[in-house]
């Protein structure tokens, strides 16, 4: 499935599975969020979707507000949630012989539009997060 383009105002911000588990957030189509983000680590987008897709931002609750040397570059971000996509990919042993675990099947991430981030919709793969479309709110 291929995204629309961001239009002006629009921005895509990636919210990681296993923090939303963990928070039990629950993001709808429609709904008005204010969110703290960071920026989303390029190098995972890149594996996801093997250049074929930016997402410049991420909620991540564990980044830190109080270590002002480790602290990330912070972005708040207000607006209504105009799409949310539900992207799942296979995970394959590494090439690279000194890796360990498994690693995303590069490019090979499964995307569909959904209504809601639960209950979670049927997919192909494991679950590795959503990238959820905001429209940006002006005062």
């Amino acid at each position: 499935m291929v995204s629309p383009p961001l239009r002006p105002g629009e921005v895509d911000v990636w919210l990681w599975e296993w923090q939303v588990a963990e928070d039990r957030r629950q993001v709808l189509l429609g709904e008005t969020v204010m969110w703290d983000l960071v920026p989303m680590d390029q190098d995972w987008i890149s594996k996801l979707f093997a250049d074929r897709r930016s997402v410049p931002l991420q909620l991540d609750t564990y980044a830190g507000h109080s270590e002002p040397a480790d602290a990330p570059e912070w972005t708040r971000m207000s607006g209504v949630v105009q799409r949310i996509e539900h992207v799942s990919v296979r995970y394959v042993q590494p090439t690279d012989p000194s890796g360990t675990g498994s690693v995303p099947e590069r490019g090979a991430a499964v995307v569909h539009t959904v209504p809601s981030i639960w209950p979670e919709q049927p997919h192909t793969g494991s679950t590795t997060g959503w990238i959820v479309r905001i429209v940006e709110a002006f005062s």
